[in-house]
């Protein structure tokens, strides 16, 4: 088996992801709070698990949205053939998040599986991953097509709000690669 590894930040080299992900975390306690605002009828906002983070719905209570997200890859794990992705292929990464003014938001940490291909040449991709943010959790997943990942086109799957104000929450977790093997634009929009 070809297991090809990536890092881009020496401090996360050793020692285990989940490790690292609580070294992360205790560092974003004096970060500030997300952008949260109320909802309400007329508020644009998506519709739960469909859509995009851009679509209106009708929703009632809080909302919370991160748009501009810049996601650089801190480290890959994967055995997946991009020029040709087989089914069984796996990766599990480790990310930073930083929000519009490039102020560290968070980290993500996830896993993905080739698991279908399609007549019509879908690869279709399930995604799973943790988002611990400065002020709470979110757990998102859901399918891709890994041929849209690698063409640059905004990709997403549900997401529900685990912990602080996020708690109750649910939306999507959106992002697209501009470059191969640079950081992803991302948002996050969670509502009530």
């Amino acid at each position: 088996m070809n297991i090809r590894r990536s890092t881009t930040a020496s401090g996360l080299v050793s020692g285990s992801v989940l490790t690292a992900a609580l070294i992360a975390a205790t560092r974003l306690l004096s970060v500030s709070p997300s952008t949260v605002r109320p909802g309400g009828a007329g508020a644009a906002q998506p519709a739960t698990g469909t859509g995009s983070a851009e679509d209106a719905g009708e929703h009632s209570g809080l909302s919370v949205v991160h748009e501009g997200i810049w996601e650089p890859q801190i480290r890959n794990e994967q055995n997946v053939d991009v020029a040709d992705p087989q089914i069984g292929q796996i990766g599990s990464y480790y990310d930073e998040l930083y929000d519009s003014s490039r102020e560290l938001l968070g980290i993500s940490i996830g896993r993905y599986e080739i698991r279908y291909k399609k007549v019509h040449g879908a690869v279709l991709t399930y995604y799973s991953e943790d988002l611990f943010l400065r002020d709470g959790v979110i757990h998102a997943e859901g399918w891709a097509d890994f041929n849209d990942v690698k063409n640059g086109v905004w990709v997403g799957y549900p997401a529900v709000g685990l912990d602080g104000v996020y708690r109750g929450l649910d939306g999507r977790r959106e992002w697209r690669v501009i470059e191969p093997d640079q950081p992803v634009e991302a948002r996050i929009a969670l509502h009530g």
